[in-house]
């Protein structure tokens, strides 16, 4: 359900938020800027090698690696090396952080251990029998390799062990390393604009098939409207390549979506901004879907936020 029409059911209970008053209303609608658009930032997480210092004891050294697959009690992921780039399998279309999966795979393809258990008991000693984690590797030369990932030893390590049976101890941070937030690994499309009214040549709201244009002279308006593009930084995304039946989902589609365009003074050149907003991404009403234009992605950003970027005010 669309944040307008759920705040046009509100307004019967005398609670609605509409758009304001204040500016006006476009019969035919004002013209589509012409300027250059904003740039979006891209999020891009720091590559963090391991800290392998210590590792002598060389397990694998893989130098065409096919596929990278990664499980744990929370995940299951599968990525391909593919003409010089890591992929997700499952959405080659995602834009993966090269640097920071790169530094994360090359710790298994080029594995060595700490230790190696010469007479290791059985594997439920060292939490083998239900691994935390297993990395299963394919490579071109050598076929495939499992490595089961254990429990943690009084230093800190991880007890691993591979397809010959053979128990070793690896690096903490080694095994760390595939304890990540799968947002990392990609590079997000964002915002980082910090402006004020004064910035503000104009802006153009379009929902529930009506249109409404702020002026320069709408201060208090572009104000608070000035506010909420300052704080639109998404973070956190719904998708990382929209298919259609997700757009639909969101409420993001072109006959359902709420449109936000502003032109624009930014580091003194004139630039134009789109946003789309979609519907609630939670039960409670409190974030919303939000697409970028020139972007593929679905962010959620707070209400609170989208409320001051489309001036949504609370009727009396």
């Amino acid at each position: 359900m669309k944040p307008y029409r759920i705040l046009t059911m509100a307004a019967a209970a005398g609670i609605a938020l509409t758009l304001s008053g204040c500016g006006n209303k476009a019969d035919a609608g004002p013209a589509v800027s012409t300027a250059p658009a904003v740039e979006l930032t891209k999020l891009i997480d720091e590559a963090a090698p391991a800290d392998t210092a210590g590792a002598k004891i060389s397990i694998l050294n893989l130098e065409n690696p096919i596929d990278f697959c990664y499980s744990s009690a929370d995940t299951d992921m599968i990525f391909k090396w593919k003409e010089g780039t890591w992929i997700d399998a499952m959405d080659t279309a995602i834009p993966l952080n090269q640097e920071r999966f790169d530094a994360m795979a090359q710790g298994f393809l080029k594995l060595s251990a700490l230790t190696k258990e010469d007479q290791a008991q059985n594997l439920e000693a060292y939490g083998l029998d239900s691994p935390a984690y297993t990395v299963y590797i394919t490579d071109g030369q050598k076929g495939e390799t499992n490595i089961s990932i254990g429990d943690r030893d009084a230093a800190g390590n991880y007890y691993a062990s591979l397809d010959d049976g053979a128990v070793y101890t690896i690096p903490g941070s080694l095994g760390d390393s595939l304890i990540f937030d799968y947002n990392s690994l990609v590079i997000r499309d964002s915002l980082d604009l910090n402006v004020t009214a004064a910035d503000l040549k104009s802006v153009v709201i379009t929902a529930g098939g009506e249109t409404v244009q702020y002026k320069p002279s709408d201060t208090e308006a572009m104000t608070r409207i000035a506010s909420g593009i300052s704080r639109l930084k998404p973070q956190e995304f719904a998708s990382y390549y929209a298919q259609s039946q997700e757009l639909v989902s969101a409420e993001l589609t072109e006959d359902a979506r709420m449109t936000f365009q502003a032109e624009l003074t930014v580091n003194g050149e004139t630039r134009s901004l789109t946003v789309y907003v979609g519907g609630f991404a939670n039960a409670e009403g409190t974030l919303c879907y939000v697409q970028l234009a020139g972007s593929r992605m679905i962010g959620v950003a707070e209400y609170e936020i989208v409320s001051e970027l489309l001036n949504l005010q609370e009727a009396e």
